[in-house]
């Protein structure tokens, strides 16, 4: 009677255990990744006759953290992505606007106002100019306890800023802000960790990515057709 207590017992242990154990090789088994929803409206393409000629100038950098500054340089390339994806612009190269900044000393140093905006936008025959700031970064860092497993949150919130100018007048057209955010769930138990994780550099990438999505259709859906002189 007795062995057969124990033997229950031990069977009973055993289940638990080995329960316990799933579970923590299951939660264990993979990262969750998480970002800002993007629902944006449909934007219509302008005939080629009536879009505008726009030059995108490197991001203002006004984060407080100087080791992403390079992001801002970074965020050119995704605007004239977006830019083209909306049917309403004509881009102008960017090595043609990396060239005049090396001319008038300003590639490095970042100082790329809206007086430098208008300038540059001048020089190429540009029609509008895109002068944006990367406004903030904001590490996403927290660690929950579930019981016996800790929940490990990281990643980003970037916040953007942007303005079109029209070079002909000097008049800013239409303005936007957006951010974007990119995060990812681990969870440990026992000093495992989750088997797949995001690098810190892609998710600061992809929440920049989102936000420049997201100003780019803000700014050209308030746009309407150029009109013909």
């Amino acid at each position: 009677m007795i062995r057969r207590l124990a033997l229950k017992t031990n069977k009973t242990i055993f289940h638990r255990f080995f329960i316990v154990g799933f579970m923590v090789l299951f939660m264990c088994s993979c990262a969750n990744v998480q970002r800002t929803k993007v629902k944006l409206g449909p934007v219509s393409s302008f005939p080629i006759a009536q879009r505008y000629v726009i030059a995108a100038v490197p991001f203002q950098y006004k984060a407080e953290q100087e080791q992403y500054k390079s992001l801002s340089n970074k965020l050119v390339d995704l605007t004239i992505d977006e830019l083209l994806k909306t049917g309403r612009f004509r881009v102008l190269e960017r090595s043609r606007i990396d060239a005049i900044l090396q001319e008038i000393q300003l590639s490095q140093m970042g100082i790329i106002d809206e007086a430098v905006a208008n300038q540059i936008g001048k020089q190429l025959g540009a029609e509008m100019v895109l002068v944006g700031i990367l406004t903030a970064i904001k590490p996403i860092k927290k660690r929950d306890s579930l019981g016996i497993v800790w929940q490990e949150t990281s990643g980003f919130e970037v916040s953007l800023q942007g303005r079109l100018i029209n070079i002909k007048t000097g008049e800013i057209v239409v303005t936007a802000k957006a951010t974007g955010m990119e995060s990812q769930q681990k969870k440990m138990a026992f000093g495992a960790k989750t088997a797949v994780a995001v690098a810190e550099e892609t998710l600061l990438n992809r929440a920049a990515e989102t936000a420049t999505k997201i100003l780019i259709h803000n700014l050209s859906s308030q746009i309407s057709p150029k009109t013909n002189p």
